[in-house]
């Protein structure tokens, strides 16, 4: 029986085939939640056919829901439309699958359950010590300690991770930057940021060279192109600026500093956990991973699920590691 699986979120939608094909899409849920399921039936339709629909989502927190019960029934609904006859196994974070119908019934053990079945994927490929998994996303970064083989993680919902620093919202792509704030160091002075989503951390990380323009891609916040000029008159005005003030040299220092403030906050995030045997790290940040766990745990391997799963299957390392959960 061959699988799909589909990691469901609010920003981005991505399923992995079990047999390697992996596929990510852009879609703003909250902003067309109607659309779901004709998008989740193109994605599915771009990967090669299968039996079975194995589902993890995040997209139950989007604001277009009043609550997380009917952001996940909606979600539920969405899968099991476009699944037609094949079987669909939502995970959940007890460790195994349930049925849509289970899902229903309990849906806090479902909603924001993508980043357990990569951890419990991770956890059964290294069975010795003590490891961290660091996933960078667009939005968000998951720390999950693993140990013998099992998820050693505190907290289980969101609420609660945000509580033990498991969860730390912070992204590279989607983070207003005065997230960041509330002042950033520029031309040897101490700035103030504006609290305004002025920029976002895809801005700051095109001027290092970490993320590639996309110069037909419109998603930012000021609605003009991904690119590195845009980006540099963007990030500015976080301070007050524009690019008749500052160069563009100042502008890319400036954007080093703001990748040095989420790299430490990363990191701070990491050095009360305690010492790692080893950080396996995956996710379209994972050269910020890299860094932050060179940063936190200086003695520790570092991991690459990218070496294994190939760029594009790391940053979709959820769909993928739902796939092969279900296919064991």
């Amino acid at each position: 029986m061959s699988t799909i699986g589909l990691d469901i979120g609010g920003a981005n939608l991505k399923a992995a085939h079990e047999d390697g094909a992996v596929r990510t899409v852009a879609f703003a849920l909250w902003s067309a939640p109607e659309r779901l399921e004709a998008a989740l039936a193109r994605l599915v339709g771009a990967l090669p056919p299968c039996d079975r629909l194995a589902v993890t989502m995040t997209a139950e927190l989007c604001d277009c829901f009043e609550t997380k019960r009917d952001g996940v029934n909606h979600v539920l609904d969405a899968a099991t439309k476009i699944a037609g006859e094949r079987e669909v196994r939502i995970w959940i974070t007890d460790g195994c699958f349930v049925s849509p119908d289970e899902a229903r019934a309990a849906p806090l053990g479902c909603a924001a359950a993508n980043w357990h079945a990569l951890a419990t994927w991770a956890a059964g490929r290294h069975l010795e010590g003590r490891s961290l998994l660091m996933d960078v996303g667009s939005t968000t970064t998951d720390l999950i300690p693993l140990a013998r083989g099992c998820v050693a993680a505190r907290g289980l919902t969101d609420a609660e991770r945000l509580a033990t620093g498991e969860l730390v919202y912070l992204g590279v792509r989607r983070t207003p930057l005065m997230a960041l704030g509330p002042s950033i160091g520029f031309r040897e002075r101490v700035h103030g940021l504006m609290a305004e989503r002025f920029a976002d951390t895809y801005d700051v990380f095109l001027l290092t060279g970490d993320l590639d323009e996309r110069p037909h891609d419109t998603d930012s916040a000021d609605g003009r192109p991904l690119t590195r000029g845009h980006a540099a008159a963007r990030l500015v005005r976080m301070i007050g600026a524009d690019l008749e003030m500052v160069s563009h040299d100042e502008a890319s220092a400036l954007a080093e500093a703001f990748r040095a403030r989420a790299l430490d906050r990363i990191a701070s995030a990491v050095r009360p956990m305690g010492e790692f045997d080893r950080v396996i790290v995956s996710g379209g940040g994972a050269f910020l991973a890299v860094a932050a766990a060179r940063s936190a745990c200086p003695n520790a391997a570092v991991v690459r699920l990218a070496d294994e799963l190939g760029e594009v299957g790391a940053e979709a390392a959820c769909a993928w590691a739902v796939a092969r959960l279900a296919a064991q």
